[in-house]
């Protein structure tokens, strides 16, 4: 352990002391899970529709390996996918009435991902995963532990300022995806600026490690986590070491796994581990079994608890309401806010699955989370204070431990 680490005890009366936490991204609830026929869970029927240029699109089943355009999930688009075409939002008002109408008029119109999908392609929004067969890694894993079908991604935008809201309750501020020049100040420069410090900052070196996945195309290996503040790209290990450092006097408190994002150069995002719509689900299913495994056969498994879970929905079709959001009020510098969005509403429902021998075997958690609640649990697990007013109020995971620490779970999934 480093010497200028915190000491941080043991959880009393808690099992738990190692929180492991996989990211994957853009993918909605029932996109990967209203076909999985899993008893008890909340999602889309041939009921839910959309309607655009005169048709009507039913949620149903068929979503292709590859989506043939990349999904668009910038705020606005998220707007016009919650609220309908032409829904404006008014700089700090409340967020419209939501009723999920927008997402094939946005797919078939928004360029902000790249050219929109072709007319006849429209529909393909709207179609569901078969995950037993596409992700059975993740499938097994849903029904063996618990699946929480009420976690939404922390605010209706993309992918960075939802993965800073896992890391620090807060992203300062961003509602959108950065620009060139801001992601170069963040990766080389300055770091990214939370208000009140990361997660990383308030454990102290030594009590967090943080892995990417190193297998796929080279062009993907950026870790995004390496653009905040106090955090490097030394900081980071490849995952082929993952097993190993797990089975010798592991003592990291919280540890944090990032995929490789595929050819991000051509935008293709092909050879990639996160499940990105234009790469199809099964290089990120190989690492989830890949993370499972090695936590499963490692000296920690009886005191540790994985969280998977995606950043946000991209642009997928969910039926699920956002509910309102408690704002982080952190005093974040609004010259990232291009939007002037309060942040007191969250994003689009997305998977979220927790993986640990202490809790139940195929339970369906019905909890309104957030990303900040992976904060809430660490923080209240460890003792640790909250960073802003969103982990405060967040709803943890510490309630679906039991007393009980199973004798059955899968010794290894996969191939």
């Amino acid at each position: 352990m480093n010497a200028n680490a915190a000491v941080i005890p043991p959880p009393v009366e808690n099992p738990i002391q190692h929180v492991f936490v996989l990211m994957l991204e853009n993918r909605s609830f029932d996109h990967l899970f209203a076909l999985s026929e899993i008893p008890g869970i909340n999602v889309a029927t041939s009921k839910d529709t959309n309607t655009y240029g005169g048709m009507v699109y039913a949620f149903g089943d068929g979503a292709p390996v590859q989506m043939p355009a990349d999904p668009a999930h910038e705020f606005t688009d998220v707007l016009e996918q919650l609220c309908g075409a032409g829904v404006p939002y008014q700089r700090g008002q409340a967020y419209p009435p939501v009723n999920n109408s927008g997402f094939v008029s946005n797919y078939a119109t928004a360029k902000d991902e790249g050219a929109p999908a072709q007319p006849n392609e429209a529909g393909e929004i709207m179609r569901g995963a078969d995950i037993r067969t596409q992700s059975p890694a993740l499938y097994q894993l849903a029904t063996e532990f618990v699946l929480c079908d009420s976690w939404h991604s922390s605010l209706p935008g993309p992918t960075w300022p939802n993965r800073y809201f896992l890391h620090g309750a807060s992203s300062a501020g961003l509602d959108h995806s950065p620009t060139s020049a801001e992601m170069s100040e963040w990766e080389c420069v300055d770091g990214f600026p939370y208000p009140k410090g990361s997660i990383f900052d308030v454990l102290g070196k030594g009590n967090y490690r943080i892995y990417q996945d190193d297998c796929g195309s080279a062009l993907g290996r950026v870790p995004q986590v390496a653009s905040i503040r106090g955090i490097s790209f030394f900081d980071i290990d490849d995952l082929s070491h993952f097993e190993n450092d797990l089975a010798g006097g592991y003592t990291a408190r919280y540890t944090f796994i990032e995929p490789g994002y595929g050819d991000i150069v051509h935008d293709t995002y092909e050879g990639g581990s996160s499940q990105h719509p234009m790469d199809g689900l099964s290089g990120g299913d190989q690492l989830v079994a890949r993370v499972y495994n090695a936590i499963r056969k490692s000296p920690l498994w009886e005191n540790s608890l994985l969280v998977i879970l995606y950043d946000e929905h991209g642009g997928f079709y969910d039926s699920a309401k956002p509910g309102k959001a408690v704002s982080p009020n952190d005093g974040a510098d609004p010259s990232l806010n291009t939007n002037g969005f309060l942040f007191d509403v969250y994003g689009v429902r997305v998977p979220a699955i927790v993986v640990s021998p202490w809790v139940a075997r195929g339970h369906v958690d019905h909890t309104a989370y957030d990303h900040s609640s992976v904060l809430a649990t660490i923080e209240r697990l460890f003792k640790l204070p909250a960073l802003t007013d969103r982990d405060k109020h967040a709803n943890d995971l510490l309630s679906l431990i039991t007393t009980t620490c199973r004798a059955d779970c899968p010794q290894g999934i996969g191939s």
